[in-house]
């Protein structure tokens, strides 16, 4: 279950950009490290070297995330990405299926019209949280007439919760 909270737009820029570079910085070094130690460690074995460096890197890249995930996810420095991240996954379960939802809410369909407005709620904050105002235009129109749609039927506004399991009653688009 994820839940729109209320963020400042700088502090989340600020803390990403803080948390990108630290996450570059460990990358950096454990690339840095693995790079230069399957070279020494292979390097008898092979006269491509260049490839050598790319693989350590790689395998630099894939120990960054393990690390990531298993040490920093949780980590205070990483709160604002994450979030983003929890966001933009669940703003993404409603896109693939954004058509049949808005299908169904033209039609009545009460959960599709909550569904809809958790996802003005959302894409409105992650514009607003990567500054991207000529986004938010682009949205007004279509928040405002699902409002209107909600306010006749006398439904909550505030839909700020969302379970990815609300959609799958809609079919998927991405599929085939």
């Amino acid at each position: 279950m994820f839940e729109i909270e209320e963020m400042e737009p700088e502090v989340y820029r600020r803390q990403t950009r803080k948390s990108t570079l630290i996450i570059m910085a460990i990358f950096i070094v454990i690339g840095l490290v693995m790079a230069t130690s399957f070279v020494e460690w292979f390097g008898e074995y092979s006269n491509n070297h260049l490839v050598l460096n790319f693989i350590g890197a790689f395998v630099g890249l894939v120990i960054t995330g393990f690390v990531v995930k298993w040490f920093f996810v949780n980590s205070p420095w990483m709160r604002e990405a994450m979030y983003g991240w929890r966001l933009k996954r669940s703003l993404m379960h409603v896109t693939n299926r954004l058509r049949p939802l808005k299908e169904a809410a033209e039609n009545g369909d009460v959960e599709a019209m909550k569904i809809l407005r958790f996802y003005h709620l959302g894409l409105e904050q992650m514009h607003r949280l990567e500054d991207n105002s000529h986004a938010l235009i682009d949205l007004l129109a279509e928040k405002r007439e699902l409002e209107e749609k909600m306010k006749a039927l006398d439904l909550d506004l505030n839909q700020t919760r969302f379970d990815p399991e609300w959609v799958a009653p809609y079919p998927n688009e991405t599929q085939h």
